[in-house]
C-alpha cells in the first residue's frame, strides 16, 4: 500500500475511533454500529464507513426529524452533530427505508480529509441489531431482528422467473452497448446481470442472495473481450434454466439466440 493510500485508511480508522467515543459518551445515543463492506468484514483501504447509530427515544423526534423526502441539507441539530468530526463538505440527507427500521440517512464528505460517512440515525423504538454488521457499542441491549415470514414456494417461482426475464432483457442491452462501443455502459450493466443471477440461485435454494456491491468481472478494453464475459455469465443463466422450470417457474424460450445475433454485428464493424 502507498503511504497517500495507508495515510487515508488511518485517518478513517482515527475518525471511527472518534465518533465511537464521542457517541458512546452522549445520552443520545443507545447503540452504533458498521454495516456495508466493514459489517461483512469485506472492507478495503477506500472503504466508506456505513454508520448506523441508535438514538434514545427522548431524543429521536428531533435527531430523526425528516421535514424533507431528499435534499442536499440536513437539519441544524444534525448539522452541530455531524460538525463534531470535522467540516461537512458535501451533505445529501434522504428519508430512507433502505432498511426495515426506516431512519433518516445523511450522507457526509467531511471537507479535511474527503472520507466519507453514512449516518444512519434510527429511533430506539424501532432498531434491533442487524447481522452482518460490526458492532461499536450497545448501551442497551438491543433486541435480535425479528425473523421474517418465510417465503411461500410461489413467491420463490416468481423471483426466479421475474430474475430469468430481467437478466436476459439486461444482456440485450449489453450486446448492444458493445456495438456502439459503449463499454462503460457495459460494464455498468455488469453489475444488474450477476446480480439476477445470485437472485435467481437463491430462490431455487429459498435462501436470500447475498449482497453484492460491485461487478467481479475483469476490465477489458476490446468488445470481444466484453462479448466473451457477457457469453460468460449467460451460460450460467442457461445452466440454472431448467432447474427454475422444474420449480414450477417459466422462462424465455432461446434468449441466447438473441444476444448472439446482437453480437454478430461485431464482427461486420470490424
Amino acid at each position: 500500500m502507498s503511504v497517500q493510500r495507508e495515510a487515508y485508511a488511518q485517518a478513517r480508522s482515527a475518525l471511527l475511533g472518534q465518533i465511537t467515543r464521542v457517541l458512546q459518551n452522549d445520552e443520545r445515543f443507545v447503540a452504533a454500529w458498521l454495516g456495508g463492506s466493514f459489517g461483512r468484514g469485506e472492507q478495503t483501504w477506500l472503504s466508506d464507513l456505513d454508520l448506523y447509530v441508535v438514538v434514545a427515544d427522548a431524543f429521536s423526534a428531533s435527531l430523526c426529524a425528516t421535514p424533507w423526502q431528499t435534499g442536499a441539507k440536513t437539519t441544524a441539530e444534525r448539522l452541530a452533530l455531524f460538525q463534531q468530526f470535522g467540516t461537512p463538505g458535501l451533505i445529501f440527507e434522504r428519508n430512507t427505508h433502505a432498511n426495515q427500521m426506516g431512519g433518516i440517512l445523511t450522507n457526509v464528505v467531511y471537507q479535511e480529509s474527503a472520507q466519507s460517512v453514512d449516518w444512519m440515525l434510527i429511533p430506539q423504538a424501532k432498531a434491533y441489531r442487524e447481522y452482518p454488521s460490526l458492532l461499536l457499542f450497545d448501551k442497551v441491549g438491543l433486541p435480535e431482528p425479528p425473523t421474517p415470514e418465510p417465503e411461500s414456494l410461489e413467491q420463490r417461482i416468481e423471483r426466479a422467473s421475474t430474475q430469468v426475464g430481467f437478466f436476459w432483457i439486461i444482456a440485450c442491452g449489453c450486446a448492444r452497448a458493445l456495438v456502439a462501443n459503449k463499454l462503460p455502459l457495459f460494464y455498468f450493466s455488469l453489475l444488474d446481470l450477476e446480480r439476477a443471477l445470485g437472485e435467481v440461485r437463491a430462490a431455487r435454494r429459498g435462501e436470500q442472495a447475498p449482497y453484492l456491491k460491485s461487478s467481479n468481472q475483469p476490465i477489458y478494453s476490446t468488445a470481444k473481450q466484453c462479448a466473451a464475459i457477457l457469453l460468460a455469465l449467460c451460460d450460467e443463466m442457461e445452466s440454472m434454466m431448467p432447474g427454475v422450470v422444474h420449480l414450477g417457474g417459466y422462462v424465455p424460450a432461446s434468449p441466447r439466440s438473441l444476444i448472439e445475433m446482437r453480437l454478430s454485428l461485431l464482427s461486420s464493424e470490424e
